[in-house]
């Protein structure tokens, strides 16, 4: 299942089955800039699945973006419940969905 759905920033969560662990702030803070100069919104989408708790989710892949936003949030540039698009995937694929986005990815050639 892929559904396009929103879902309010302030439930979202960063998902403990996320194969990245850390970011760096100055990273984050990058990234925040970047969403700021596009309007405020996302070029990719978020993928989460169903949390824990009603209503909640889990971002699967997307954990920079879903830091960068909170960020925005906490400077009260958008709401704690800035609608944010994501797709829906099954939960039990939530780890295979991370690390492939982390390890198929290539680094820009310098050139």
């Amino acid at each position: 299942m892929t559904d396009i759905i929103t879902v309010a920033l302030s439930k979202l969560d960063a998902d403990p089955r996320n194969v990245r662990k850390t970011y760096s702030a100055d990273g984050i803070e990058a990234l925040a800039a970047n969403i700021r100069a596009d309007g405020y919104r996302l070029l990719q989408n978020l993928v989460v699945r169903k949390g824990d708790k009603k209503g909640r989710y889990f971002v699967v892949a997307g954990g920079r973006r879903l830091a960068a936003l909170k960020l925005l949030a906490d400077a009260g540039e958008i709401a704690k419940d800035y609608p944010v698009e994501c797709k829906e995937r099954e939960g039990e694929i939530a780890t295979e969905i991370s690390l492939a986005e982390n390890v198929m990815r290539e680094e820009i050639h310098p050139g």
